[in-house]
């Protein structure tokens, strides 16, 4: 019973570690994997829906599954506002992208303190938990482990059978000759950062009720969601996002339940290393070479 209990246990934790590092990852690869904008607003956006959630439900009183949808098109309203106004000057200028995305992150964090203070009532965890063979287990993890495979097969499904999705990848593959094919890329662009936004929001909005919700909150999904978008790769927006969550969380579950949480991370932040050396343009880009390659053997 012991072995079945630690079996349970560590693939429990091999998926909230995974579910974490994708949902944190999620709105970033999107931006980043369709426009080559490195968006570094991406947490103040998490935390944006994280504060969307928190007064829909704490103070308005709307449902917590209500909360997050409205986090949700609460913030992929804004990401279309900021895509209108700033972010479309800077296409083809990653560094300036960069930059105004940077200052914006400021603008949101200071703005956000001053505004609402420096911390919201936090959001009561969803369900209860278990406990098997000395384990303990949360159910809202078990929960935010389906959500991310919902995601995972919904944006699958976006990107792969609506015509939006057929726009996306082609205007990501070649903008100038999706544009001269009528593609009309500025919309792409618009609804594609829209997305990314609100997937952000909607992520932020899921991790609430597990971090203190405060100006600041979304400095602490940065460092993840970077190491998992550089680790992925931007070849293939789902395959990329998909691939090293798992993989980090594959590298970080054992060790950190071995040796604990700090040595965890650590050994994820080396793997990281070791991975983009191997593999520098990500996983993304290696699952999408041996798929040509064996597209190459099935032709001679």
């Amino acid at each position: 019973m012991e072995t079945d209990a630690l079996a349970l246990s560590l693939t429990y934790q091999f998926g909230t570690n995974a579910a974490f590092l994708f949902l944190a990852a999620l709105g970033l690869i999107v931006i980043l994997g369709m426009m080559n904008i490195i968006n570094l607003a991406h947490g103040e956006l998490m935390m944006m829906g994280a504060y969307v959630a928190t007064i829909t439900h704490n103070q308005l009183g709307l449902p917590f599954p209500l909360a997050v949808i409205v986090s949700f098109f609460a913030v992929a309203v804004f990401g279309a506002i900021l895509e209108l106004l700033i972010v479309r000057r800077f296409y083809g200028r990653e560094l300036g992208a960069l930059v105004v995305t940077w200052g914006i992150s400021l603008i949101l964090g200071q703005g956000t303190l001053l505004v609402f203070g420096p911390f919201m009532p936090a959001i009561k965890i969803p369900g209860g938990s278990y406990s098997y063979g000395g384990f303990s287990y949360s159910a809202y993890w078990l929960i935010l482990i389906a959500i991310s495979i919902a995601l995972i097969a919904g944006l699958y499904w976006l990107y792969r059978y609506t015509n939006y999705g057929l726009q996306a990848r082609a205007t990501m593959q070649n903008a100038e000759m999706a544009k001269a094919l009528g593609v009309p890329t500025n919309r792409v662009y618009l609804l594609t950062f829209s997305l990314g936004a609100g997937l952000a929001g909607l992520s932020g909005a899921l991790l609430a009720p597990t971090s203190t919700i405060a100006p600041f909150m979304g400095q602490q999904f940065v460092a993840p969601a970077f190491i998992t978008v550089v680790v992925g790769g931007a070849a293939n927006v789902i395959s990329g996002a998909v691939g090293s969550s798992v993989l980090l969380s594959a590298i970080k579950t054992p060790i950190g339940m071995a040796y604990g949480a700090f040595l965890g991370t650590v050994a994820l932040l080396i793997a990281s290393l070791i991975i983009i050396r191997i593999m520098p343009d990500g996983i993304s880009a290696a699952i999408q070479k041996l798929m040509d390659r064996r597209r190459t053997r099935k032709t001679k």
